[in-house]
């Protein structure tokens, strides 16, 4: 069970981190199928507008681990950048040394992940996907390459979730 919340937290932490400038496009799912970037217009509710709430550079605030069988969440004290830019790339870098981290959080110390975020808006879900190859929205993932996400005024809330749908791991982070 600390095995999957670890996954998770891996997983979660591997979607911040700070890089300069683009790492590609994303796909667009129009008719153009090109790199598209977000524009500032869109109607609240679309894609565009979605992509925009995203866009910038978020510090991590909180990060809370569910216990495999359920109860209380537990904090975890952890430190983490995410940035998402104009073009749908994703860089996540998080760090824990605390002892209530699962254990392969710990024993790595720093979790990244760098690629392609691809927003699911009808699902609230946030699809990490490679940067390498065609990028396919529709791609079914693994429960380890998803989150479902949620806005209040400045802060995201990103959760992991298992095969079951039950919530593992829930950062919080704060727009810098």
């Amino acid at each position: 069970m600390r095995l999957r919340f670890a996954i998770a937290v891996v997983a979660l932490a591997a979607t911040a981190a700070c890089t300069p400038g683009p790492l590609g496009g994303p796909v667009n799912t129009g008719a153009n199928k090109g790199p598209a970037r977000a524009r500032a217009d869109a109607e609240p509710g679309a894609l565009e507008a979605t992509r925009q709430k995203f866009f910038g550079v978020w510090q991590l605030v909180a990060l809370e681990s569910v216990p495999p069988n359920g109860g209380a969440r537990a904090p975890i004290a952890a430190t983490g950048t995410l940035t998402y830019d104009e073009f749908g790339n994703l860089t996540i870098d998080a760090r824990t040394t605390d002892r209530n981290a699962p254990v392969a959080a710990r024993e790595v110390s720093r979790l990244s992940f760098k690629g392609r975020a691809v927003i699911d808006v009808p699902n609230s879900e946030l699809k990490l996907m490679a940067l390498t190859g065609n990028v396919d929205p529709n791609e079914v993932l693994s429960p380890e390459r998803r989150r479902k996400f949620e806005f209040t005024e400045d802060t995201l809330k990103l959760s992991s979730f298992d095969e079951k749908g039950v919530v593992t791991a829930i950062s919080t982070w704060k727009r810098q």
